[in-house]
């Protein structure tokens, strides 16, 4: 009794050079379609191509390794699971594609994948047909033709590698030659030619053609984001990028990289609608969720931005780190929420204490929830454990300004321990021309006194960008002060009060001009009256100083 055909094709024995090729199940709507288009594919390769050259697997030995790996028998497997599959039979190449049922027959859609890297892929070509056995000859012939360039394809990646980049592109081009619609030797030279620093609009030409050839190649549409963000066109690397996500929607590991582009170079705006996307597609994915969050608190959609990072914090405990806290902290005073900032902040304290970003977001948010003395308490608590707290001298410097207390003591221990801003310095000065406003209000001694003291000691420290200014303010305190001495001594008709007033009147003569730049109108008004004052505090010494 003779042997059926296909006893007689599986007892065939491959060359020892021959390629394994894979056929995996085809996706379909339509039950068990799929599974019919596969196995016709497979049958006519089986047919066309000799067994020297190319050994198509059993269908049999496929489906023992599906079903000794859980995977279904009858069903498209994703694309990250037909490559585990091909790499457990030891496939070089598989086959795959799409079928679905038409009004005249099938459309079959078919392409070759090289099993060390399934981004490397060729079109086969879309094929209407009556059945799916008519539509597997035109696969099975187009595949004859694409194969062509594998040779081509194995020279140029080899070469690559061994850093011969001109022999490599050589290689990729005669690939292209024998079939101009090869996309895997022109993949191949577009990745040497990027290791040769080749320029973007280089890399954009060839990239163009491979998506041409094949408008959802993932190498191709990659190349091309990429040079698009090399040349600033963002708007264009984001319409490639969206298209790269969608060639594959459920693969996490390109769902994050592409949204981690997208972050990085454009309106979290335009990213939202993906991630939300993927997260749905892979539910309690850490690394979906938390680049969700990130582009939440980066469109400003805080609500949602909190509930997410909430609902992290409860998935896995580990991700309230200190990161989170800051972040979450700081989106909670950008929503006008400065107590609830403060909150989180002291929430990540307990967890982390005395950790420096976190006191400084606590006091910040303190301060700009009004809570002034607790945010000078915070402040203090962490001097005294030595927390290198960010900008603290300027943090307590406002924060005693804001409490109407006095800053001088706590500028000059700054300037003590080596501060040489102007920032502290303008601070100060700024507090010195209160007292002094305060001064001119209440003409009491003590308060001319206490802004007396302050304005020199402003001087005495100022950088040359406030220095006009602290001459000025104490230019016209000295000619305040003495004014009001020298009218009480007249009044009194006492000398007592007429000297100092004489003498102030001296510093005030020296200083007003040299602060005259900061505010010439007011400068010129002060030496105008001047005169006079000197001139009747003078009448004053002579009439009751003897």
């Amino acid at each position: 009794m003779l042997p059926s055909m296909a006893s007689a094709q599986n007892n065939r024995v491959p060359g020892p050079n021959a390629s394994r090729v894979l056929v995996t199940v085809f996706r379909s709507g339509v039950s068990g379609l799929g599974v019919e288009a596969a196995e016709a594919v497979h049958d006519r390769v089986n047919r066309d191509f000799s067994i020297k050259d190319v050994y198509v697997l059993p269908k049999e030995d496929i489906t023992a390794q599906l079903e000794g790996s859980g995977f279904p028998t009858t069903e498209a497997l994703e694309p990250y699971d037909q490559k585990a599959l091909a790499t457990l039979v030891r496939a070089d190449e598989y086959v795959t594609g799409d079928v679905t049922k038409t009004e005249t027959g099938v459309k079959v859609t078919a392409q070759l994948v090289l099993s060390r890297d399934n981004s490397i892929v060729q079109p086969l070509g879309t094929y209407e047909a009556k059945n799916v056995k008519d539509a597997a000859k035109e696969v099975s012939r187009e595949l004859k033709e694409a194969r062509k360039q594998l040779e081509f394809e194995k020279k140029c990646t080899n070469l690559g590698r061994q850093g011969e980049s001109d022999e490599a592109i050589a290689a990729a081009d005669a690939g292209i030659a024998v079939y101009p619609k090869a996309t895997m030797v022109r993949a191949c030279k577009a990745q040497v030619m990027i290791s040769k620093k080749a320029s973007p609009r280089e890399l954009l030409e060839v990239a163009n053609e491979i998506t041409k050839l094949d408008p959802e190649n993932k190498q191709g549409l990659a190349i091309e984001a990429q040079a698009y963000r090399d040349l600033d066109k963002p708007d264009s690397a984001v319409v490639i990028l969206t298209k790269l996500l969608a060639t594959d929607p459920k693969n996490p590991r390109l769902q994050k990289d592409v949204v981690d582009a997208l972050t990085s170079m454009a309106d979290p705006a335009v990213a939202r609608p993906i991630i939300d996307q993927a997260v749905e597609a892979n539910p309690g994915d850490m690394e979906l969720l938390r680049t969700r969050w990130i582009i939440l608190l980066g469109q400003g959609d805080y609500a949602a931005a909190f509930t997410q990072g909430e609902e992290l914090t409860r998935i896995d405990s580990s991700f309230a780190d200190t990161t989170y806290f800051i972040r979450t902290a700081r989106a909670y005073a950008a929503d006008s929420q400065p107590a609830k900032a403060a909150e989180i902040a002291s929430r990540g304290l307990q967890k982390f204490p005395n950790q420096p970003s976190l006191v400084y977001e606590q006091i910040l948010s303190l301060q700009k929830a009004g809570q002034l003395q607790q945010a000078l308490d915070a402040l203090n608590q962490a001097t005294a454990a030595k927390v290198e707290v960010e900008n603290s001298s300027l943090m307590r410097v406002l924060l005693l300004k804001d409490l109407g207390q006095d800053v001088g003591p706590a500028v000059k221990a700054a300037i003590a321990d080596g501060d040489t801003t102007s920032t502290l310095r303008a601070l100060l000065l700024s507090s010195a021309q209160d007292s002094y406003k305060k001064a001119t209000a209440s003409k009491a001694d003590a308060d001319f006194d206490t802004a007396l003291e302050q304005l020199k000691y402003a001087n005495d420290v100022a950088t040359p960008d406030i220095r006009a200014q602290a001459q000025f303010l104490l230019g016209a305190t000295y000619f305040s002060y003495a004014l009001k001495k020298a009218q009480e001594a007249g009044e009194a008709q006492q000398c007592l009060g007429a000297q100092s007033a004489k003498d102030m009147l001296v510093e005030a003569q020296i200083l007003l001009p040299a602060g005259g730049r900061f505010s010439p109108e007011a400068t010129q008004q002060l030496l105008g009256q001047l005169p006079a004052v000197q001139q009747y505090t003078g009448q004053v010494i002579a009439a009751y100083c003897k």
